[in-house]
């Protein structure tokens, strides 16, 4: 999965329950869910097939133009004044490094280190772009710093030191000085962050703006469509559009990989090194491609959000073992359950409905069904590419608050978990998709609360888009009641975005209302509660949302609603959907 939950979204949802009641588990009062606290937010990279839940960090520097990151020699002393022969760094770089040294594009007196695999700092990409820029002109650092009215003194080695002013408040290099006085560096509150490594968007910024001095400001070819432009800041949209549409004839001067720009990953020495190779070859390309700056493809995101049905792990209390559940997952493992459903694996985000228990409680709620699995079930759902779930049914006080508890605390470590108060906000392709997740016996005005409650509290906090998930309507019926309706319409008329149903174990109905999806009962999915269900029609609901990244509205929308069966065998349950 993509991150653990944090444990405010635990204690949101462990806040007491009344007391059971017959079939039904009265949830807390509605009211209370714009007073709660605000849970963690979940980050779910783009694309949820290769990689887990995480914090939101940089990615890694992404080499080019190959991945190899092999160091082919042993690093000499950081300190050193070397040239790049004699530097550490990727084999596949040496020859282009090699090549930038050999034509006077970098000076062999600065310093950079033993290490040129490692990233690049903002001071040291300004130094590199000021010796590029010098090395075209054909002049020295000294010349120029006197053409743009820098105060400069040269050291006993030839660099520079700055004399006079300067722009910035936390470095005296004269090489940051000269880079703003070009316009390929820029500071913030008049600090330039020296010792900060440099991320690939701003590399693209500062490369740009380098090429500018000399006069370069056009690309000459099609920028690249990269899979994560929606990651690239909106001030960098077009430097990276430039950088990747202006090449030397046949390389761009900052490329990806595996399709991705990775605008937040670092840049690193060898890297910075080939591009002013691929800039200095650049250089005398006239050719525009006319169109560059308007390219398509980084002006919006699309999110594929997949939604399944009830979802029981284990038995009721009583069942037998043999062909339940709990034995099935003896036999198969976590990985079977959910593997029939390519749907979960090739979206952005994924939301079942949990009804039941995980917890060692023995002591059950008085009422027919009563369903327990073991904790450890709770792996089944990352296995299955799953990331959030309800816990808003009637079925998750089925061993007390005691298992209640228990299934919270079994959950969080591997999904969101939605219900009554809690109120996750899972961030996906970097926008925040909020979750409510209710029961919906009733239309009321205590209902009415609870859906302007969870819709203001998500909004104050950032949610982009909303989602609720409803336990509702009466069981084995295939169309929705008013009650159903009622709440669905005011849920979108109040602000969300989908709704989505569950609770009659079969399929009803959807809707299309006001340009909002309605799915009113997905009907069930890996529902251990019943080893032959009569009706083992399911569907799955992929709704894909485009949103604007200037205006962060949903501009465009589509949904399919696909027919699948929750056994792949019809003469019983074998609790492994796969499509009808």
């Amino acid at each position: 999965m993509k991150k653990l939950l944090a444990l405010a979204l635990c204690a949101a949802l462990l806040a007491p329950f009344s007391a059971v009641q017959a079939q039904e588990m009265p949830a807390p009062d509605a009211a209370a869910v714009s007073s709660e606290v605000a849970p963690a937010e979940n980050v779910l990279p783009a694309g949820k097939s290769d990689t887990a839940l995480s914090a939101e960090t940089s990615p890694s520097p992404v080499p080019e133009p190959s991945p190899s990151a092999e160091v082919s020699e042993t690093p000499v002393p950081s300190d050193a004044p070397i040239a790049a022969p004699s530097a550490s760094m990727s084999a596949w770089a040496r020859a282009g490094v090699t090549a930038a040294y050999e034509k006077g594009l970098v000076d062999p007196g600065f310093t950079l280190g033993g290490d040129y695999a490692r990233n690049i700092s903002r001071v040291q990409l300004a130094r590199l772009t000021v010796d590029f820029y010098d090395a075209e002109k054909a002049q020295t650092a000294a010349q120029t710093a006197a053409a743009l009215g820098v105060a400069v003194t040269a050291d006993g080695s030839g660099a520079l030191a700055l004399s006079g002013p300067g722009s910035f408040s936390d470095t005296r290099s004269a090489y940051a000085e000269l880079a703003a006085k070009l316009g390929i560096v820029k500071g913030s509150n008049g600090a330039f962050r020296p010792e900060a490594n440099v991320t690939r968007a701003e590399a693209a910024a500062m490369l740009r703006r380098c090429m500018a001095a000399l006069g370069v400001t056009e690309a000459n070819a099609a920028p690249a469509v990269f899979s994560d432009a929606w990651a690239i800041p909106r001030w960098a949209v077009e430097d990276v559009k430039f950088v990747s549409g202006r090449t030397d004839g046949v390389t761009a001067l900052m490329g990806g990989a595996v399709g991705a720009y990775m605008p937040l990953g670092g840049f690193t020495i060898e890297q910075a090194i080939i591009t002013l190779g691929r800039m200095d070859a650049s250089l005398p390309l006239t050719a525009v491609d006319a169109g560059w700056r308007n390219a398509g493809g980084y002006d919006t995101v699309r999110l594929a959000l997949t939604f399944g049905g009830d979802c029981t792990f284990g038995r009721d209390r009583g069942a037998a073992y043999a062909g339940s559940f709990d034995e099935m997952y003896d036999l198969k493992g976590k990985n079977y359950f959910f593997s029939g459903i390519p749907m979960f694996y090739d979206d952005d985000l994924t939301m079942v409905n949990f009804e039941g228990t995980l917890t060692t409680a023995d002591t059950p709620a008085q009422k027919t069904f009563r369903f327990k699995g073991r904790p450890e079930y709770a792996g089944i759902l990352p296995a299955g590419s799953i990331d959030v779930v309800t816990l808003a049914n009637n079925h998750s006080l089925d061993y007390l608050q005691r298992g209640f508890s228990d299934t919270v605390q079994n959950l969080s470590p591997v999904v969101a978990v939605s219900g009554y108060d809690a109120l996750p906000i899972v961030t996906v392709k970097g926008v925040k998709i909020g979750f409510a997740s209710n029961t919906g016996w009733n239309w009321d005005s205590a209902q009415q609360r609870f859906i302007q409650g969870a819709i203001a509290s998500l909004r104050a906090r950032g949610a982009e888009i909303i989602v609720f998930n409803y336990h509702w309507g009466v069981e084995k019926t295939y169309h929705s009641n008013a009650t159903q309706q009622a709440i669905a319409h005011y849920a979108i008329d109040q602000g969300a975005d989908l709704v989505i149903g569950n609770h009659p174990h079969v399929v009803q109905e959807t809707e299309t209302y006001h340009g909002k999806q309605i799915a009113y009962s997905l009907g069930n999915l890996v529902f251990g509660g019943n080893m032959n269900p009569s009706d083992k029609n399911c569907l799955i609901f992929r709704e894909s949302l485009t949103l604007d990244l200037d205006t962060r509205r949903i501009v465009a929308e589509e949904h399919n609603a696909v027919p699948y069966r929750v056994s792949s065998v019809n003469w019983r349950n074998d609790f492994h959907p796969v499509p009808a």
